[in-house]
């Protein structure tokens, strides 16, 4: 009975040991999972692209903090060309995502690239509108000059982005920001 008291304690103790060894591995190597969203500062695209093209380049104005770019291009695209297009995407504040496309195309691709499986769904305050299951988008055409809402936000959520659009609106400046990509 001795012999297998201390087989026991033995065992016990081991145990002991190795799950110790693990948790000093773990306290050594864990690290917390960072935030998914890589934040940009749109403003080098914004401003290349105001500089270049020959038409108002829009950018929402009054979004507070809890709208983060994430995304911000002034580049021809393949449905787009021989024009440049400009584009900036968003985490909403519902953690849904919203985007600008905006070009002086004349290609219709361009339109529907940008509202991917969206189809006719009727018109709001002279923007057509888009809808899907998953995505929706408002498209209008100034002048010439497409441009394009879209994204998996709520209506009111993309409505919102489209009523602040402005061709003088500039980023709000954030610290925790990193250049365009």
């Amino acid at each position: 009975v001795v012999g297998l008291r201390q087989t026991v304690r033995d065992m016990v103790l081991s145990l002991a040991v190795v799950l110790a060894a693990i948790a000093v591995i773990l306290l050594i190597t864990w690290r917390p999972t960072p935030d998914p969203v890589r934040v940009v500062d749109p403003t080098p695209a914004l401003s290349l692209a105001r500089a270049q093209a020959d038409y108002p380049v829009l950018y929402p104005a009054d979004l507070d903090a809890s709208w983060r770019p994430t995304s911000a291009r002034w580049e021809i695209t393949p449905s787009s060309q021989p024009d440049p297009a400009w584009h900036v995407g968003f985490v909403t504040p519902d953690d849904a995502y919203a985007q600008l496309g905006q070009s002086a195309t004349e290609d219709p691709s361009f339109v529907a690239d940008q509202v991917g499986a969206a189809k006719p769904a009727g018109e709001w305050q002279g923007w057509l509108r888009f809808d899907a299951a998953d995505e929706r988008a408002l498209v209008r055409v100034d002048d010439g000059v497409t441009v394009v809402v879209s994204g998996t936000a709520p209506w009111p959520t993309l409505q919102v982005l489209a009523e602040r659009l402005s061709p003088t609106a500039v980023p709000t400046r954030d610290p925790s920001t990193t250049p365009a990509g």
